[in-house]
């Protein structure tokens, strides 16, 4: 006889042990410390809230065999601010994956996130996607991901000899590095840039003199100091860039993991606007840093898509999918509102 499940609501403060068991025996390379560590920075330390958890128990046995969990974050659209929940961190043991169990949990997550929260999204991997569309999660695309080339070691290592790649990376990078002072001269002359930490005044600036049409989670001090941490792993970095009189433009989040700078968020006052000469600055910043790449990703306006391509950036094959469920947010309308990075995945 197949076994009966039941998905119930649980409050992370009480299950930390049942959690960090669940994730450090089912997610690979997750350790209990990790998964301990998690548990603390990632939800019970985050300023929107705590978040919620569904555990998945076996009938029978009463034994918790999975979990969902909502990872709560505050959106913005206008004026208005918004109760989000990202789903995250969803695991079901081994013995018990099959596609009951899972939707048992997944439709039991959405129905508090839908109950309790303005917007509901999520990043599942491509092996989630599926039960995320049966559950009764919208698909709005998917985070593409970016990259752009500033030294070509990278591209050499894939298609010639070891022993010709010496000789043909210093003119490549010559190239590559006077293409980029071309637009650095044409699109972002006149920035200063500075390295800041994550609650320094100029990113409530930022934040204040943001775009109000746009449908985005919130990049104030407090949330950028618990999403950038600087003691865990590799150390985040805060690049800011400040425009002649003096004002903060945007910023990029970044680390150089090992060669690359891969950028978890970039943000600016004016996304259609200052994308370009930011990203374009901050390629200058990254290449002086020692990257030989820059590793970005985004989903939402198409304007924000276009200066990616403008300042030298080109879409890689990956796409990690986007569940949306907007419930209550009148006025959006779809990905031209929208603005994603991996500030919201909160998996790194």
């Amino acid at each position: 006889m197949a076994s009966k499940y039941i998905a119930q609501e649980s409050a992370i403060v009480g299950n930390e042990a049942t959690l960090a068991f669940l994730w450090s025996q089912n997610l690979p390379g997750v350790t209990r410390p990790w998964a301990e560590d998690k548990l603390q920075r990632g939800y019970l330390a985050n300023p929107a809230g705590p978040g919620a958890c569904v555990l998945l128990r076996e009938e029978a046995s009463s034994q918790a065999v999975g979990v969902q969990c909502l990872h709560e974050r505050l959106f913005w659209f206008g004026e208005r601010c918004l109760k989000a929940a990202g789903m995250a961190d969803y695991v079901v043991a081994q013995a018990h994956r099959s596609l009951g169990p899972a939707l048992t949990l997944m439709r039991r997550c959405l129905d508090i996130g839908q109950a309790r929260f303005d917007l509901v999204y999520g990043f599942p991997n491509s092996k989630s996607a599926a039960v995320c569309t049966r559950a009764g999660m919208t698909p709005v695309g998917g985070a593409t991901r970016y990259g752009k080339l500033l030294r070509s070691r990278v591209l050499l290592r894939r298609r010639v000899p070891s022993w010709l790649q010496p000789l043909l990376a210093a003119p490549g990078d010559v190239l590559l590095a006077a293409l980029d002072r071309l637009r650095l001269r044409r699109h972002s002359a006149g920035l200063s840039w500075h390295e800041i930490e994550p609650d320094d005044p100029a990113l409530a600036i930022l934040w204040e003199r943001r775009r109000r049409d746009l449908l985005l989670s919130e990049r104030s001090p407090a949330m950028l100091s618990w999403r950038y941490p600087r003691h865990t792993g590799v150390p985040w970095r805060l690049s800011l860039a400040c425009d002649e009189q003096g004002w903060p433009l945007g910023y990029v989040a970044w680390r150089l993991q090992p060669d690359s700078a891969v950028v978890s968020d970039f943000f600016s006052v004016d996304p259609d606007a200052a994308t370009l000469p930011l990203l374009s600055g901050f390629c200058e910043v990254a290449r002086a840093a020692g990257a030989a790449t820059v590793q970005l990703e985004f989903h939402g306006r198409p304007q924000v898509v276009q200066a990616l391509r403008q300042a030298g950036f080109r879409m890689r094959e990956s796409h990690a999918p986007i569940f949306l469920n907007p419930g209550a947010v009148a006025g959006f309308t779809g990905p031209d509102s929208l603005y994603l990075t991996a500030f919201d995945r909160d998996d790194d």
